[in-house]
């Protein structure tokens, strides 16, 4: 997921630099990361979300599975897809991060891109989480790994890695990170469970049991976007919200190292009159 996201974020930047040397004006092409599950299901992937909220990622800004009408794009020729650890950033059996590979890649061509602050330390986590902080099996070479590390921890502290990976591991349940997700992928249905349940003790407890109310009835709304033509005013594509059936359930993202095949990049393309 995180490899997809800085992926993304550096060609998008190589899209730009290359519209200002003189690009096609009449196209149109965006690249943006895509996560092969709904929104919420992000509230089971409590530790990726944390990283999120750690670096500063909006994660409104992000395209989920159910958010994105797929299908419709690719017949209409206005869509391709690069899988990760398929078509890009391939590892070719390699036990490395793909998070390393990315940094490998564009150490030389995007150096300053990599010294932005979200970029840097999306990397950063994404190597430290599928090593766990370098301390992977000795029978594992990770040379590479570490050479990644290195690099994208030039001016930091000494113990910034080992903190920061502790920051990562950690799993808040403080209310200000718990209304973060909720604001972000929607109510957790046992949250909003088991608060309910405990709202109704609290009521119990506190109102004469003649007056207290009657259990209420807790009663999805998925949305689909489409690319149209930026308007010369921002420059940028707009997402026009419309109505579809809800896609069927994504599966569940791997969490184990080398297996991130689930996201992957859409090009979206809108052609000028």
């Amino acid at each position: 997921m995180v490899a997809a996201i800085c992926y993304a974020w550096l060609l998008e930047n190589r899209r730009r630099a290359n519209e200002q040397e003189g690009g096609d004006a009449n196209t149109i092409q965006v690249v943006v990361p895509v996560m092969n599950m709904t929104r919420r299901k992000m509230l089971k992937q409590r530790q990726v979300a944390r990283l999120f909220y750690l670096v500063g990622l909006d994660a409104k800004s992000l395209l989920f599975s159910d958010e994105v009408d797929l299908e419709t794009l690719l017949l209409a020729k206005q869509l391709s897809i690069l899988v990760v650890g398929e078509d890009i950033l391939k590892t070719n059996g390699e036990a490395v991060s793909g998070c390393t590979v990315l940094t490998d890649n564009y150490c030389e061509e995007a150096y300053e891109l990599l010294q932005t602050p979200i970029l840097k330390k999306l990397l950063l986590a994404g190597i430290l989480l599928d090593t766990q902080n370098l301390s992977a099996s000795s029978k594992v070479s990770m040379t590479r790994d570490v050479e990644a590390v290195q690099l994208l921890s030039v001016g930091s502290s000494p113990n910034y890695r080992n903190a920061f990976f502790d920051q990562l591991m950690q799993d808040p349940k403080d209310d200000s990170f718990v209304e973060v997700m909720r604001q972000n992928y929607g109510n957790s249905s046992i949250e909003s469970s088991h608060k309910y349940r405990a709202h109704q003790v609290l009521e119990s407890n506190s109102i004469p049991q003649e007056n207290t109310p009657s259990s209420d009835k807790i009663s999805k709304y998925v949305k689909n976007g489409k690319i149209n033509r930026a308007s010369p005013n921002t420059g940028k594509p707009t997402i026009s919200p419309i109505h579809a059936s809800p896609a069927s359930p994504a599966k569940p993202a791997d969490a184990s190292r080398g297996k991130n095949k689930t996201f992957f990049l859409a090009k979206w393309f809108g052609f000028g009159k």
